[in-house]
């Protein structure tokens, strides 16, 4: 095993190096990053970076993750990294979900070894079998090889039986996703995988009334926050892209009953109605559907065929057997789904919409979405990881803010300056509905959004609409009495909390700077 003469953390963006630096000085801690920024990255890079630091042993390594799907990606991800650094380890998943494809993973082998490695394809390990488990230790330590795990928090705990007749402990645990770690059901993981480096990733943290309890502010179970990103400071890097609200018209579609009966039609007119916003880039949704009957409705409307014969591709994704994950018609295994999709996903002759319930919001890396529409009301964490999964640069913008030809405010030279969170017309005047409305705008604050310039409807297309035509509001007033008001007392409401948050040296100065 050669290990590769640069610095492992070189290979990072400043910002991921300043986050994963703070690792080396802290046993255990929060690292908060927005969703496509590269969280897997910097995991990656300090299991690489400890593996250099002790070279040649025997080290287990633990990233646990909430989901199966997630698992694989990470797998890839933190592979791929290790590898064409020159590091040979074990690996093995720890869930009932099975094997992965092993050829993606032997492509980036050849890769790495036409750059000089040498590093000779293992199997990779899969299953919960205690005494499969304790094999992989024993033979990994045998070879004097780094073992790294790859578990649902719901199966991590049988790395640790496994563990109990070894002297050695576990040398780090990463948790991905981390914010499910506050659900009862996962919570008990933090002592039942004791190791004496832990560290939890999210792009969402969940916090609790009571610093004492299973939010991610009780110092004692999750540590302090290492690094913390809000999503603005990633736009402002030409590291993700800004949100956009369009409001879309169904005509005949206006309040709750309506929409039960007409969701169909919702997911066409949207479709075409986003495609002609975005004008020279096909569309590609995702779409969070309220329950997996809205999934075997689309499947069986005419609106589906008709999506279908003009060339959109059709996903759906859900753990109900009955739509397992379909792909134009086709079932087919969980991997190939996301295969499928992320090869598609990256093709810009492809149109796309994927319909999923409570599956695709968190860490899975499938670029090219151009927008999400949420059918149900998600929750602060939720909405934030679904938006997420549209908020990752176009490839060639983000090869272009690299090299500088671009900078993040030359929104008119980007294939993908925006991501698009569609709202059907259905939003009416009763107080849920304003409140969720309100909700959902209140928690975009982070990314910069304006509503007075963010939000379009069908009729404003291709391109920042000018104020005067929000305020005159013309189609959205008309479906939305009140959202006028509601932008205005909202954008009043923002500006008052952030002057009441500065000091008045510096409100001073403000007031100064806008006269």
């Amino acid at each position: 095993m050669s290990y590769s003469d640069d610095n492992i953390f070189d290979k990072l963006y400043p910002y991921q190096k300043d986050a994963v630096t703070t690792t080396l000085y802290n046993s255990k801690g929060i690292i908060c990053m927005p969703t496509g920024v590269g969280k897997t990255y910097c995991q990656a890079s300090i299991i690489a970076n400890d593996i250099i630091m002790n070279p040649y042993q025997f080290r287990m390594y633990v990233v646990n993750a909430p989901r199966i799907m997630l698992t694989y990606q990470l797998l890839k991800e933190i592979y791929g990294f290790l590898t064409l650094s020159g590091i040979e380890a074990r690996y093995m998943f720890v869930h009932s979900g099975g094997k992965t494809d092993e050829s993606e993973l032997e492509n980036i082998r050849m890769e790495s070894n036409e750059d000089g490695n040498n590093i000779p394809f293992s199997q990779i390990g899969s299953g919960t079998s205690i005494s499969k488990i304790r094999e992989m230790m024993n033979d990994a330590k045998e070879q004097d090889l780094p073992l790294i795990f790859f578990s649902t928090y719901n199966s991590a705990g049988k790395i640790e039986i496994a563990r109990n007749n070894m002297k050695q402990p576990v040398s780090m645990v990463l948790n991905d996703e981390a914010h499910y770690l506050v659900q009862e059901q996962f919570h008990d993981i933090l002592k039942t995988l004791p190791s004496p480096r832990c560290y939890f990733f999210t792009a969402t943290m969940i916090n609790t009334p009571s610093d004492k309890g299973r939010g991610m502010n009780n110092l004692e179970s999750y540590g302090k926050i290492l690094y913390s990103m809000i999503p603005r400071e990633a736009i402002d890097l030409g590291k993700m892209v800004r949100p956009r609200l369009h409001i879309v018209r169904t005509d005949g579609v206006y309040n709750t009953d309506d929409y039960k009966r007409s969701l169909n039609k919702i997911i066409e007119d949207t479709f075409y109605q986003h495609s002609e916003a975005l004008k020279t880039v096909n569309p590609k949704i995702l779409i969070s559907v309220k329950g997996t009957q809205d999934i075997k409705n689309f499947l069986n409307s005419n609106q589906y065929l008709t999506l279908k014969n003009n060339g959109v591709d059709i996903y759906a994704v859900a753990s109900n057997d009955e739509i397992g994950n379909d792909v134009n018609g086709d079932k087919v295994t969980r991997q190939k789904f996301l295969k499928i999709l992320k090869k598609n996903g990256e093709d810009k002759t492809k149109k796309i919409i994927v319909l999923h319930y409570d599956i695709l919001a968190e860490g899975i890396d499938i670029s090219g979405f151009t927008g999400i529409m949420p059918l149900r009301t998600l929750n602060k964490s939720k909405f934030l990881q679904t938006f997420g999964r549209s908020a990752r640069l176009n490839p060639i913008d983000r090869t272009n803010l690299n090299n500088g030809e671009i900078i993040p405010t030359d929104l008119n030279k980007m294939i993908k300056p925006y991501a698009y969170i569609m709202i059907p017309n259905i939003i009416h005047n009763n107080e849920d509905d304003k409140e969720n409305f309100t909700q959902l705008i209140t928690e975009l604050r982070d990314y910069g959004f304006k509503p007075s310039e963010d939000i379009i409807s069908s009729s404003i297309v291709n391109g920042i609409p000018e104020i005067d035509d929000l305020n005159g509001l013309n189609d959205i007033n008309r479906k939305l009495p009140n959202i006028g008001d509601l932008i205005e007392n909202l954008e009043a409401d923002v500006e008052a909390e952030l002057n009441a948050n500065l000091t008045k040296k510096d409100f001073l100065f403000k007031c100064l700077n806008n006269h």
